[in-house]
């Protein structure tokens, strides 16, 4: 019966531990320095640098349990390290000058040049994280303004779209019945003139963003009629905005039949609302965010 308990007890906790994010190895590297700066001759004879380090550990520590894996997290992980290696060897320096007084000379230059290099180096690693936060302010301000403009072409054609905005993802969905005839690919000339409002905000999102066009019908029709139908209506919505300046590059186009219903297609309102085509913006992630 103890068998099965114990046995029980470390598989649920092997699986949570396997199921945690693991830390970086900056963080590893820092737990483990500070652990022993604070359990070696440090902790006693080099408390204010050991607590420092303990200090910028929590921090990292702090960063891993709000985003794992994160730049923040390795910075501030090198951060304590640093500071870490510093109690290290700080106290090393103290036990010698304690034991041999014709080395005070020599301590005292030594500790100036550790001193120095990681006030260097903590600069040095403070700057970069300043950089960082300004590039990331910078970005949001931009795209705080992509999005008013946004706003603003959405509001002029709120009888044909509705726009639905979730972390990195922006999806706009038009309303078929206002973009093409019945049973055709071709936009509408009204269409045309509300997209065109639309076009001149998403060209301005460059290369940071790739946008997917979705052709939706419903269920009424064959299955391959449906899904020629919707790539037909996608490859149009795609050409338009790409001859308004939105990049060819970043927007692909892909017709979804009628696998993906958002209401029933048992009644008029609802195969309506299956009846769309959907632009939808990813933003990439950056290389630092894709490490």
């Amino acid at each position: 019966m103890n068998r099965t308990i114990i046995f029980t007890l470390g598989t649920t906790m092997a699986l949570a531990i396997g199921c945690a994010h693991s830390p970086t190895h900056e963080l590893v590297a820092a737990r483990s320095t500070y652990a022993e700066a604070k359990q070696g001759p440090a902790g006693e004879i080099a408390k204010a640098e050991v607590y420092d380090a303990k200090k910028a550990l929590d921090d990292a520590e702090r960063a891993h349990r709000e985003k794992p894996e994160s730049d923040k997290e390795r910075d501030l992980a090198y951060v304590a390290l640093r500071k870490a290696d510093y109690a290290n060897v700080h106290a090393q320096l103290l036990q010698y000058r304690s034991q041999n007084a014709d080395a005070h000379a020599k301590y005292v230059a030594t500790l100036e040049q550790l001193k120095s290099s990681a006030e260097t180096q903590l600069d040095s690693t403070s700057q970069e994280l300043a950089a960082k936060e300004k590039d990331l302010a910078r970005e949001r301000e931009v795209r705080e303004h992509l999005q008013q403009q946004l706003g603003a072409a959405m509001a002029s054609i709120a009888d044909m779209a509705k726009l639905e905005q979730k972390d990195q993802r922006m999806v706009i969905t038009l309303n078929g019945a206002v973009l093409f005839k019945s049973d055709d690919t071709k936009l509408l000339p009204i269409a045309q003139q509300k997209l065109g409002q639309v076009a001149e905000v998403l060209k301005q999102y460059g290369d940071d963003y790739t946008i997917t066009v979705a052709g939706h019908t419903d269920s009424r029709g064959s299955d391959a009629h449906n899904m020629t139908l919707s790539q037909g209506r996608a490859d149009s919505v795609r050409a338009y905005l790409v001859g308004k300046g939105v990049g060819g590059n970043s927007i692909t186009a892909i017709g979804k039949g009628e696998g993906e219903p958002v209401a029933s297609n048992d009644t008029a309102e609802g195969r309506a609302d299956n009846r769309r085509v959907e632009i939808i913006v990813d933003r990439n992630a950056t290389p630092a965010e894709a490490k």
